[in-house]
């Protein structure tokens, strides 16, 4: 006899259960198993109608070009030009002659009389003139001779004037005289604005015509190793309010115009006025001299009289019509 419970076994009435109940659970499973599975659903687009988004279009027209800011006008400032070691102006005689007015020269402009043919074994200084000198041994036809030969040589145009061994001397239009003459065994020579003659040579040798101390030359070159300058020779551009007062007309050329007599060199310092410039000179070159005394004015400018031994001389600083200082060097004390 079988233990397992069956259906039999059970009473009718919970028979008459089971059986419908049994087939509503395989009928719940078929169904269950037979239902599709729903599909993972797909994120839902943004309804634009729902949401929309104001477009603003920017302006097309160029936005006003910004006002532009003046620039300030900074104050113009003159910084001092650095001093300025030029090489000392070749020295020359006094008074040049100016072959071309308008001409100006600076330091760094070659001298064409730095090169002059000077007689072999000649010596320069006689009595204090630096450029009187002594042929010694020589005949004045040799000295003669050899300038009519060496000066075409070396560029320069040589002419006879009226008085016996005497010529006019030119280079790149500066022109001085050149006079040779013959005192007992000695001959002499000068170049220079003046001419040379026996009356003149005799008064040299007693004493009468007074050297130029080299005093006067060191002031030149003092004001060149301080400042920056430049050189002038000529009336038009020398930067003076009163520039006749240093230039007259040329006796041999009346369209040009030369240096009074007695002027020995110029300067054209920029930057720097009068008083300034005395004062630098007081202690360097001005020291040399016995006395420097204020003579007044001269020229639109002061004048200073420089002495040492039984030479006079003079320095004048006259302020320039575009500023700074004109310095002008005397070989004696102007009228």
């Amino acid at each position: 006899m079988s233990n397992s419970l069956s259906l039999k076994n059970l009473p009718a009435p919970v028979r008459l259960l089971i059986r419908p109940m049994l087939v509503a659970a395989i009928g719940l499973h078929v169904l269950f198993l037979f239902t599709p599975l729903p599909s993972e659903e797909k994120p839902k687009k943004p309804d634009d109608k729902e949401n929309p988004v104001k477009i603003t279009q920017l302006p097309t027209a160029k936005p006003a070009a910004r006002a532009k800011l003046a620039k300030p006008a900074l104050p113009k400032i003159d910084r001092p030009r650095a001093a300025v070691n030029a090489p000392p102006a070749p020295k020359v005689p006094a008074t040049p002659r100016s072959g071309d007015a308008g001409r100006s020269t600076d330091t760094t402009t070659k001298d064409p009389f730095a090169a002059f043919p000077h007689y072999p074994g000649s010596v320069g200084g006689f009595q204090g003139l630096e450029n009187l000198r002594v042929a010694n041994g020589a005949s004045l036809v040799s000295v003669v001779a050899h300038f009519r030969k060496a000066l075409p040589i070396q560029k320069f145009t040589l002419s006879d004037e009226s008085e016996p061994n005497t010529f006019k001397v030119s280079k790149d239009g500066v022109s001085y005289f050149l006079s040779v003459v013959e005192d007992g065994s000695q001959t002499f020579y000068l170049l220079g604005a003046d001419k040379l003659d026996k009356a003149k040579l005799a008064a040299i040798k007693e004493g009468k015509v007074v050297g130029i101390p080299p005093e006067l030359g060191n002031i030149a070159k003092a004001i060149d190793a301080t400042y920056a300058t430049s050189q002038d020779d000529s009336a038009t551009s020398l930067d003076v309010s009163e520039g006749g007062s240093f230039f007259e007309p040329d006796k041999d050329n009346p369209s040009n115009e030369v240096y009074v007599d007695g002027i020995s060199e110029t300067r054209i310092i920029g930057g720097q006025p009068p008083a300034q410039v005395y004062q630098a000179l007081q202690a360097t070159a001005l020291k040399g001299f016995e006395s420097v005394t204020d003579a007044g004015t001269y020229g639109g400018g002061s004048l200073y009289e420089l002495k040492k031994g039984k030479f006079t001389g003079g320095l004048s600083l006259v302020p320039g019509k575009a500023g700074g200082t004109v310095a002008v060097i005397w070989t004696k004390k102007p009228n």
